[in-house]
């Protein structure tokens, strides 16, 4: 049998039922215990620190303490071991049918619990290798950043592209891709000593060395195995994909007032979430397989495996028990779509905001800017606040004006009237060479009464007192009423507060750990794969808004209009507002589907869903 292709798929045929029902009980294990725990665990830990959430720029001052590396380790170490547990499962059920032997649910997860300290030294262990591997990426990208990178702003580099951060990438990726060849072949040996540790009474330390045994100078023979068994199901997935979105498009041929619509659509999320959990388990399978049916492998693992006493056909009672843990997965999928198609039904105004006052269409953070984005139909602009070295505050989102302005000088170094004397506009376009770096009074004045304001305050580390100053402006200006403060910095934010409690504020995150929901905060504005439909209800559920950023296609937009999201945070307030009104002209069947179709991934399939395409819907 060994390696053959045959040999495989006896050994699949053979393991098929035990996997299905292994892989739903995970799910479920996963669903309603794994996951609420470790949640738990690293919420718990971070707020130790004072803080109930540590993201953004403080992140990485927190993991680099003895308590933010404690809640790291804990967190990662937690998030391998379920994948660990998952991925024994599967061992012990592959090595059974490999041996012809008829396993049960009740021994794979005795053979989990009993061997369950050597699975959580045998993640730290994973969590400490990849950790390491990890560190001389870290220390390419600080030289790069420090021998490459160091005349600007990095904003200006990534916005630029110029050669010197072009080699700071080959830098970067040369390292990663060796460290990342390293990872591979950790990673197979920590495959096969999960199995040894599984099947074997032994140490993790024992285990790792029957595996570094097993895995000498096979590396050649197992990756490429390895590799070939996921490009192959890789292939299975997405023609599976493409089979779910010709049918997802026939459905939406149905009559939209057929009553059958509704209950089709339910039962098509059903079948399409079995199909996945059960590619899913093929996956996890494939790569444990590749392994386990290696020759070397079954050297070592041989004679681990003890056979039940009487293999019995399985009983009515436990069969039935089987269905209803393999059909709880595709039930639960249905919920959750009825759940996530009745939240976009909600007919909830979504706001659209111009990032940076619109920088597609003129240069950011200008007047020019907030013309279009007032003739665009905007409802409010996002500009980026900073303190001159005479303290005025002006619009600027990077800390020096070499990419808008082109000197390389820091903000809080120049007076406001060295910087109002620089072109702010050329580096966009010719035309708008007689823009320059506005003030946030002016700007606000400009706006008053056409536009709401977003205005986010930027901790540069030489700020004086800019959270005071920027609610002093927009009081004086007459605009507090129509506007409000964000910040990736928390700190800041209370000082705004402080400074004026009528006006709202609202936290930044593109990543961070802990309990963001405890903030203290009246709106999140969240990085696009933060803005989870379950995190928008949640946050909708305690009265706070969720603003998504920042989204310059029609399909992110869309997307997070689906799932909830009360304001889009774009670049192109021309495409946004076009697609809000697409979006509204949409019927409840429509919405539906269309949210369904977005839960699989099938972005693309937006436009065949509407009878109006957002790029032909007419202009607000």
């Amino acid at each position: 049998m060994g390696g053959t292709t045959a040999g495989y798929f006896g050994i699949l045929r053979r393991a098929t039922w035990p996997l299905l029902i292994f892989e739903a009980t995970v799910g479920l294990a996963l669903l309603f215990v794994f996951d609420p725990l470790l949640a738990l665990l690293t919420e718990q830990l971070v707020a130790l620190s004072g803080d109930p959430y540590v993201g953004n720029m403080a992140l990485a001052a927190f993991v680099l303490s003895p308590l933010g590396a404690l809640a790291l380790a804990t967190a990662a170490t937690g998030t391998i071991l379920v994948n660990v547990l998952a991925l024994g499962g599967v061992s012990v059920i592959l090595w059974d049918a490999r041996l012809g032997l008829r396993t049960s649910q009740p021994r794979i997860w005795g053979a989990l619990l009993r061997r369950l300290p050597a699975l959580v030294a045998l993640s730290a262990c994973a969590f400490a290798a990849l950790l390491l591997l990890a560190l001389p990426v870290a220390a390419a990208a600080f030289l790069a950043r420090r021998g490459l990178l160091s005349d600007g702003d990095f904003y200006f580099y990534l916005a630029t592209r110029p050669p010197t951060f072009l080699w700071a990438i080959a830098l970067v990726a040369t390292v990663a891709a060796a460290a990342a060849g390293g990872g591979l072949l950790l990673l197979l040996r920590l495959f096969l000593a999960l199995p040894a540790c599984l099947l074997h009474p032994l140490s993790t330390q024992a285990g790792l060395r029957l595996a570094l045994a097993a895995t000498a100078g096979r590396a050649r023979w197992m990756l490429p195995r390895l590799l070939g068994v996921a490009a192959a199901l890789a292939v299975l997935w997405g023609a599976t994909l493409l089979a779910l979105s010709v049918v997802l498009a026939w459905l939406t041929a149905w009559p939209l007032t057929s009553p059958w619509l509704g209950p089709a659509a339910i039962g098509f999320a059903a079948a399409a979430a079995l199909v996945f959990a059960v590619l899913a388990a093929l996956f996890r399978a494939g790569l444990v397989l590749v392994l386990i049916a290696d020759p070397s492998a079954g050297q070592v693992l041989s004679g681990s495996a003890v056979p039940e006493a009487a293999p019995r056909a399985a009983g009515r009672l436990r069969l039935a028990a089987g269905l209803l843990v393999c059909l709880a997965v595709p039930a639960l999928a249905a919920l959750q779509t009825v759940r996530a198609g009745r939240a976009a039904l909600l007919d909830h105004p979504v706001s659209i905001t111009a990032h940076r006052a619109g920088s597609a269409d003129a240069p950011e953070n200008t007047l020019a800017a907030l013309d279009n984005a007032i003739a665009a139909g905007a409802d409010a602009v996002e500009v980026d606040a900073q303190e001159t070295a005479d303290g005025a505050v002006v619009l600027l989102h990077d800390t020096d004006l070499r990419r808008v302005a082109g000197v390389a000088r820091p903000i809080w170094d120049m007076r406001l009237a060295e910087v109002q004397a620089l072109d702010a506009g050329s580096w966009f376009a010719p035309a708008f060479a007689a823009e320059r770096v506005p003030t946030l009074r002016a700007f606000a004045i400009a706006g008053r009464g056409r536009i709401g304001l977003n205005v986010e305050i930027k901790n540069n580390g030489h700020g004086a007192d800019l959270a005071a100053r920027t609610a002093a402006v927009l009081e004086e200006t007459g605009t507090a009423g129509t506007a409000v403060i964000s910040s990736l910095d928390p700190g800041l934010l209370r000082e705004a507060r402080r400074a004026a409690p009528q006006i709202g504020v609202g936290l930044i995150l593109a990543t961070g750990v802990g309990n963001f929901r405890r903030a203290d905060v009246a709106f999140f504005a969240l990085a696009r794969r933060l803005a989870t439909p379950a995190v928008i209800r949640a946050l909708h559920g305690s009265g706070r808004a969720v603003h998504v950023w920042t989204l310059d296609d029609e399909a992110a937009i869309a997307g997070a209009m689906l799932d909830g999201a009360d304001d889009i945070i774009t670049g192109n307030p021309r495409l946004g507002v076009r697609v809000r009104a697409w979006f509204d002209g949409l019927n409840p069947p429509e919405r539906f589907l269309l949210t369904i179709s977005h839960r699989l991934g099938a972005a693309w399939l937006r436009r065949s869903l509407a009878p109006h395409a957002p790029e032909n819907a007419g202009e607000p």
